[in-house]
């Protein structure tokens, strides 16, 4: 039996992705589908802000339009001009050929971008995966990585492959969708952004450069097998994807007026931000992280429910961030040292 199945769409609408996505995370979860590599480009132009960005801007801009991702992380570029990578996993081990035992959350994206190094490579484009969220050519990002593990378990690691845009297009795409800089990215230019059309010197269609990228998880990961959509994945697709677009997902959880109290620190992926209230007791009555950092969205539920009623001080803060991030079940990437999570917090003023 293959180890993974592999699935091409080249025209995959974002609504559709975010519905296919959670319906594979539940049935490859509970074990009812076999993993799933998921390789897809999106029509149209848009941004892709990170599960845990404050965004309260519209959906649609100047033909731009904004999606958010189940996973955290950086705003990436999406749609037009950029190939998708959703690789989902019962668990975040689930396929690895070596000693899990010891591997650590930060090291499960050094693992997962392998199948794209190798495939990158193999079309003649020698990149890298130095650390953190870049894959590399030269020193310039070419794609940028992401993971996610639901309360099961279950988890889905992203990667958005700069095909013939780049991040070098996605400033000036926010420059015009959010033009207030809610959102924030680096400055990019031509060295330090790249594509895949630049350092082939040539085109290179969806179906090329898709094939490249399965052959290169079959290499890494194991036996696969290529299919198609089922009729009940793209009607889950439909279903979840009309479902999620008509709540609040793109805006996400309204934020409290009374969340006053904020510290922001630049980060390793950006710009980390805590927002705080105090209840009349001077203890925490609700807190919220958000900004640059790839987290496990349970964990964060844990680590805000875990502050409410502690005093706002180091060993109150210290000991809530240990409690929610001192084992490997859950996973902070983007901060550094968790004392850079507790000072943030701490900060608050």
């Amino acid at each position: 039996m293959p180890d993974l199945d592999v699935i091409l769409a080249p025209a995959l609408a974002p609504d559709d992705l975010l519905g296919l996505e959670l319906h594979f995370l539940d049935a490859i979860g509970r074990r009812e589908t076999p993993p799933v590599l998921l390789i897809y480009a999106s029509p149209g132009r848009l941004v892709s802000i990170g599960r845990y960005h404050l965004y309260g801007g519209p959906a649609e801009r100047d033909g731009i339009n904004v999606t958010r991702r189940l996973t955290g992380g950086r705003v990436v570029g999406a749609g037009q001009g950029w190939l998708g990578v959703a690789l989902i996993l019962p668990t975040r081990t689930a396929l690895l050929k070596e000693d899990v035992t010891r591997l650590k959350p930060d090291q499960i994206m050094n693992r997962y971008a392998r199948g794209i190094l190798t495939a990158m490579r193999a079309i003649g484009v020698e990149c890298f995966y130095p650390g953190r969220d870049a894959i590399t050519f030269e020193q310039r990002e070419i794609a940028m990585c992401t993971f996610e593990t639901d309360a099961a378990g279950a988890m889905i690691f992203e990667a958005a492959i700069a095909h013939n845009r780049g991040m070098e297009d996605l400033v000036h795409d926010l420059e015009r969708v959010d033009p207030d800089g809610a959102l924030a990215c680096r400055m990019y230019d031509a060295a330090s952004a790249t594509k895949v059309v630049r350092e082939l010197a040539r085109d290179i269609s969806f179906d090329e450069l898709a094939g490249a990228i399965a052959s290169g998880y079959r290499s890494t990961l194991g036996e696969t097998r290529r299919r198609e959509l089922t009729a009940i994945e793209t009607a889950q697709a439909q279903h979840r994807g009309t479902a999620i677009a008509a709540s609040s997902w793109l805006a996400g959880p309204a934020t409290p007026p009374s969340l006053k109290l904020k510290n922001r620190i630049a980060a390793q992926l950006g710009a980390i931000e805590a927002a705080v209230a105090l209840n009349a007791g001077g203890t925490i009555e609700a807190a919220r992280i958000s900004g640059d950092f790839i987290a496990n969205s349970p964990a964060m539920a844990e680590l805000e429910s875990e502050l409410r009623g502690r005093s706002l001080d180091l060993p109150s803060i210290s000991h809530a961030v240990t409690k929610t991030f001192g084992h490997h079940d859950n996973f902070f990437l983007g901060a550094g040292e968790l004392s850079n999570l507790v000072r943030l917090i701490a900060g608050v003023n």
